[in-house]
């Protein structure tokens, strides 16, 4: 072998370890971005929950949670802390169902999240009326998502299997 054909598989060699470095950079830009989307996105849910949370009336919320999932009627003031903790559940969910679509919370993980949805937002209860109304507040994405886990839990009444344990 001469010292040419040495030279021009040394200068292949080069080519394509640049384009190997040029692929694996472009990776870990896209890694990067997701990553930086993911942190924007979870500053803004926790600037919503926090801003939710400092409104709420701990004593009143308690009481408001029991008489909605027994199903009793609500007052003004209870009605108004269970409508912002709910929002503030959504909230966070929602942000939970994008952090699984970016790949970083496991399907396993969100299936645990998403059993929240069918506990609140049941057929019939206090919490699914509001979903309701504020479902226009959510992403279309995650209304889709929630839509969709509901009606493939319909039958499911997850506070009496809980009870029932």
């Amino acid at each position: 072998m001469n010292w040419n054909a040495i030279a021009a598989s040394a200068d292949v060699i080069s080519v394509l370890a640049v384009i190997a470095s040029l692929i694996y950079l472009a990776i870990q830009e896209k890694h990067a971005t997701s990553l930086g989307r993911a942190n924007a996105r979870q500053a803004v849910s926790q600037m919503n929950i926090d801003t939710l949370g400092a409104s709420l009336d701990p004593q009143v919320l308690s009481i408001a949670s029991m008489k909605a999932t027994a199903g009793d009627e609500l007052s003004p003031e209870e009605l108004s802390n269970y409508i912002r903790w709910i929002w503030m559940r959504l909230r966070g969910l929602e942000n939970a169902y994008y952090q699984h679509r970016a790949g970083l919370l496991d399907h396993n993980e969100w299936q645990g999240h998403s059993m929240h949805l069918i506990t609140h937002l049941g057929p019939g209860s206090t919490a699914g009326s509001i979903w309701e109304t504020a479902s226009r507040a959510y992403s279309k994405d995650f209304v889709a998502e929630v839509d969709r886990i509901l009606k493939a839990n319909e039958s499911m009444d997850f506070v009496a299997e809980v009870d029932r344990i």
